[in-house]
């Protein structure tokens, strides 16, 4: 099971903590400048280290050597209510590495199976609660 705590510490800032990690989250101010990663950035990280992760697994397994990648998310943000991201692009660049057809199928396939992909284009329900302690 995944968990994570999402603490207030000022104004539109936030520590996000599970049991192995701490992350700075921030929303930008009127001309202000921020110490964090705003939360839909932070989605998108979430797509991109995802792909990466079973990217580098399927290169790994299929003993494919590479360099480096890198592995770049885009979106916008829907101007009308309800805000969303909306048309995210995520696009792997893996300089030198020439693939067969069938591979190259067989990789956009396999990173196609991150759970973090998944999630999105299952819509989850989302339960969200307000408790008073």
């Amino acid at each position: 099971m995944y968990e994570i705590d999402v603490r207030y510490q000022d104004s539109f800032k936030y520590t996000v903590r599970s049991p192995n990690y701490e992350i700075k989250i921030d929303f930008p101010k009127d001309g202000g400048l921020i110490e964090g990663i705003t939360p839909p950035d932070l989605l998108l990280a979430s797509l991109g280290s995802c792909a990466a992760v079973y990217l580098e697994r399927y290169l790994n397994g299929a003993k494919i050597k590479f360099d480096k990648f890198t592995v770049k998310v885009k979106s916008e943000i829907c101007p009308e209510t309800p805000h969303y991201l909306k048309n995210i692009a995520l696009t792997i660049n893996l300089p030198g590495l020439k693939l067969e057809q069938k591979r190259y199928n067989a990789l956009l396939e396999f990173i196609k199976n991150c759970p973090v992909h998944n999630t999105l284009k299952h819509n989850p329900v989302v339960d969200i609660n307000l408790e008073e302690k």
